[in-house]
């Protein structure tokens, strides 16, 4: 009896004024709810309202039934709350004497919570072989998930900036994704005798 009563007091202040505040006595909306929410379903206007120019946004995402859990990623409204999508740079100087071997390095990010993939990179030093001079140097760099945390690894393997050099700083540029809204798909083939091949099958379509 109480949720109906609730409910006709909150539908009687919808029609008595155009706007209606939760939490809050400056409501902004029709409807403006200050504190989490949760929802059984979600009817939305129609058609849709354009934010203004001027009006900030929240990126909403609800979770499936039955729990309709409502999660908003604005850092204004829920400071420092991951993203989906995270865009993550690391200036890692390397040691003196190696000056271009990062070996592992800890980012402390949740390998269980979050996907890592390293977009784009950066090297301060020119780096050389004792070998030929033909050779080209090729960075060794990797994202792997040990111990419940991503590490990063960056090296140019066989070569190393020349000693009249300072030591070198590497630039990691990371795309973190949330592992409840991304697909980690993973599968193996074999090309046999050949060069070419295709998948057995769509992993995505």
């Amino acid at each position: 009896m109480k949720k109906i009563i609730s409910t006709v007091l909150l539908a009687g202040a919808v029609f008595m004024n155009a706007q209606v505040g939760i939490n809050t006595n400056t409501p902004e909306k029709d409807l403006t709810v200050n504190g989490t929410m949760k929802t059984s379903g979600m009817i939305f206007k129609s058609p849709l309202e354009k934010l203004g120019a001027s009006e900030n946004y929240t990126f909403i995402i609800k979770s499936p039934a039955p729990e309709n859990k409502i999660t908003a990623y604005n850092d204004s409204f829920v400071p420092n709350s991951p993203a989906p999508i995270n865009l993550i740079q690391f200036k890692i100087t390397c040691d003196t004497n190696d000056k271009d071997w990062v070996n592992e390095f800890d980012t402390k990010i949740n390998s269980n919570k979050f996907l890592v993939v390293i977009s784009s990179f950066g090297f301060t030093q020119p780096v050389r072989t004792f070998s030929a001079d033909w050779l080209t140097p090729v960075p060794q760099i990797f994202a792997y998930s040990s111990g419940g945390t991503w590490k990063l690894k960056a090296d140019y393997q066989g070569f190393a900036p020349d000693n009249s050099f300072p030591t070198g700083i590497w630039t990691l540029n990371l795309l973190v994704f949330d592992k409840a809204y991304a697909k980690e798909l993973n599968t193996t083939q074999d090309l046999g005798a050949g060069t070419t091949g295709a998948a057995a099958a769509p992993l995505i379509q």
